[in-house]
């Protein structure tokens, strides 16, 4: 379903509030989590309620992407950015932490590794955001809807809007990412947009079913929903959005 909220901050209260209910109530939480601008704030917010909460130690997270090429140490990279923002505030030990090595020297292996993992420790949650040209994960426009992880190519938008993560100009060519069909088999999965600049993406997502992006992929089901502040929706019509929620009737 798809759900427009006042603003960003009532986002983030929506997001954080579940994720805190998905760490105390799943008999085994494990959290797939997007890095970036977009989930920052319901981070910092889960850290501010969960930091001293005894099922932290329960908590797994999986990996989502990664830029090949790119050590986890560097600016920039995911692990980098959710290791700033999440596992160092909340003192997460590495063996809670299941990522993918950007520098792996077999990427098959790599991917193999981590789909054993999910094999093993079903995804409960999942936050994913939305890329500009409407790729979730690194599953860019023309991915297939794989239930395994794989390396793609990285669209040339992607490649331009990842340069804002980095301290300098970065080569990217390729990602590591898990598929589309691994990410909508979690329990649970929310979808955000917030922000004038998600506005046109948001807009072709919900309203030109024609577009094939890869985030229409995970509309119409009801462990899903998409979650939008004011902004973002700015140009979806009512009409439209009762058409789309119409489906989980």
């Amino acid at each position: 379903m798809i759900k427009i909220f006042e603003d960003e901050q009532a986002v983030t209260n929506q997001v954080a509030k579940e994720m805190m209910q998905h760490l105390l109530n799943d008999e085994n939480p494990v959290f797939c989590l997007a890095s970036g601008t977009t989930p920052k704030k319901s981070y910092l917010q889960f850290v501010g309620e969960a930091k001293n909460n005894p099922r932290l130690k329960d908590l797994r997270i999986v990996s989502l992407d990664e830029w090949v090429g790119i050590d986890r140490t560097s600016e920039g990279s995911c692990y980098q950015m959710l290791n700033k923002d999440l596992f160092s505030p909340l003192e997460l030990r590495d063996s809670q932490i299941e990522f993918f090595d950007g520098t792996a020297p077999d990427f098959q292996n790599e991917c193999h590794r981590i789909d054993r993992f999910i094999e093993n420790n079903p995804i409960t949650f999942s936050l994913m955001g939305v890329g500009m040209n409407g790729h979730i994960g690194l599953n860019e426009p023309g991915c297939s809807v794989l239930d395994h992880s794989c390396v793609v190519d990285l669209s040339e938008k992607t490649k331009i809007v990842a340069q804002k993560y980095f301290n300098q100009p970065t080569s990217l060519k390729k990602g590591i990412t898990l598929g589309l069909g691994q990410i909508m088999k979690s329990k649970r999965v929310i979808v955000v947009m917030t922000g004038e600049r998600k506005a046109e993406i948001a807009k072709e997502i919900i309203m030109n079913r024609e577009a094939q992006l890869p985030a229409q992929v995970l509309l119409g089901y009801d462990h899903i929903d998409f979650y939008l502040d004011r902004e973002a929706a700015k140009w979806i019509d009512e009409a439209s959005l009762k058409k789309e929620n119409d489906l989980h009737e």
